[in-house]
This record gives structure tokens, sequence and C-alpha cells, in this order.
């Protein structure tokens, strides 16, 4: 009896989920660890999708960039402090797996400490959202 109570329950449970909730958590990406780019230890990932962030500096300025495994598209970054957020414009690769913002000389990444990704792939939407230290 304990083994059609299980399969029931199991079954009733992903009835009752309400269905935007699970397609929202399909398309949003795992942090794994901690987000620190300056160290090259900021990846996120879903299935087999990987996109990890790298920093280092440039010129004197500290620059951002993007590396995904699988080409996307359409990719924007935003960077915050409380609830206020910076969105950058963005320069990309000709196959789509690398990313950078575009500084002006005024902008400094090091105030920021939280991130927000969105971008493309296959035609679906999909976004991260962490805290992140440079």
């Amino acid at each position: 009896m304990a083994p059609i109570l299980a399969l029931g329950s199991y079954y009733l449970t992903g009835k009752l989920m309400a269905p935007t909730e699970i397609a929202g958590q399909k398309q949003q990406l795992r942090l794994l660890g901690n987000c620190l780019p300056r160290e090259n230890t900021c990846i996120y990932t879903l299935g087999d999708l990987e996109l990890k962030l790298i920093s280092n500096e440039q010129k004197q300025q500290q620059q951002l960039a993007a590396i995904s495994n699988k080409p996307v598209s359409k990719l924007s970054i935003a960077l915050g402090q409380k609830n206020d957020f910076k969105q950058f414009p963005m320069m990309k690769s000709d196959n789509g797996k690398y990313w950078q913002i575009s500084l002006n000389n005024s902008d400094n990444i090091l105030i920021f400490n939280k991130l927000r990704i969105a971008f493309v792939y296959q035609n679906k939407s999909y976004y991260a959202a962490s805290e992140v230290k440079f």
C-alpha cells in the first residue's frame, strides 16, 4: 500500500505546482560556488549549458567578460549596488561564445556587488542573478 501512496503523492505534487513556477526554474542558471570573476571562479550552469565570467585589468580599468560553451545571443549584463542596477553595452565575438562589457573611461565595476545576466539560447530566454565580488 505504501508504494501506491508514494506514487500517488508524487503524481499529485507534479500536478499541483504552478506551471509558470516550473518553467521559470528551467531557465534560471545556477551559480557554482561564489561569483569571483577576478579569480575565474564565477560559473553558472543549467544542464549542458555553461556561462563563465572572467575579469582582469586592462589599461588601469577592471574589465568583465562572459564566455559560454554554446553560442548565445542578446546577452546583457547589469551590475548593481543595493537595488540600483546599471546595464552595460556589450561587445561580442562572431561565434556568440565570448561577450565583453563596453566601459567608458569613468566606469568602475569594482564598486558593484550584484549581478544580473540575461541571454537567448536556442530561441529561449535564460537568466542568472547573484552576488558578485571583484
